[in-house]
């Protein structure tokens, strides 16, 4: 996961960030805590949680270990970066984040190493954060979960798409689901615009003028596609 600590008017919008928690009481230690937000440790750490860093030498390091180093963002913009050591690489430390697909192209040196994590607070209750090999095995068994659970839905939507396919066409649903669905016909500046509203939703346009007609699942087993001849016999 990509984290910073962004300087003048914060992180930017989708960028995972390791943002300094600061208050009165913990001014003294507020080298050693970080609030953390973003996705690429997700599964580790949520959006939220309060990190605590304790400062190791770059030695002291273990491909496992969670680290939060300055790096930089998806911009090239330096950011602080709390990611997983994943093995040792010439000249550094190869990290990763848990969640993400590929290690990060900046190494972790004795030059950008802020710390280790050591302790994770969500809830009022804090834990430990494993390290080294139980830290590598972790992160292995959550992205094979997470890529597994990616196939299987793609997989289950491939599967799927000739039995839907064939109840759509057959017209069972339409004979035994009936909502009210009413045809809203609005003029637009491309022409005129139909819309299929059930309730307070619109489950399908129709643009008469191109013949183009969207419709949500599985509202598309009841609605279909207008004619050529629907809007002039309205």
């Amino acid at each position: 996961m990509m984290a910073a600590t962004k300087h003048g008017n914060g992180p930017s919008v989708g960028q995972d960030a390791i943002l300094p928690h600061v208050s009165i009481c913990q001014a003294a230690a507020e080298d050693r805590l970080r609030f953390y937000r973003g996705r690429s440790m997700l599964g580790t750490f949520r959006p939220g949680d309060y990190l605590t860093l304790e400062a190791v030498p770059i030695a002291a390091i273990r491909p496992g270990d969670v680290v939060v180093y300055r790096g930089v963002d998806r911009e090239g913009e330096p950011d602080e970066v709390v990611h997983r050591a994943v093995a040792a690489g010439t000249g550094g430390l190869v990290a990763r984040g848990d969640n993400n697909p590929c290690s990060d192209s900046v190494l972790v040196t004795a030059d950008n190493l802020l710390g280790r994590v050591s302790h994770v607070e969500r809830d009022g209750k804090v834990r430990s954060v494993r390290g080294g090999r139980w830290g590598l095995l972790r992160a292995w068994v959550f992205r094979t979960w997470r890529l597994t659970q990616r196939r299987g839905w793609r997989l289950m939507a491939f599967v799927g798409r000739w039995p839907y396919r064939g109840l759509r066409s057959s017209g069972l649903v339409r004979r035994l689901w009936r909502p009210a669905v009413v045809k809203v016909r609005v003029e637009t500046e491309n022409g005129p615009l139909v819309k299929f509203v059930c309730g307070q939703r619109t489950v399908a346009r129709w643009w008469p003028q191109t013949g183009r007609f969207q419709c949500r699942k599985p509202y598309d087993l009841i609605i279909r596609r207008p004619g050529r001849g629907w809007l002039a016999s309205r």
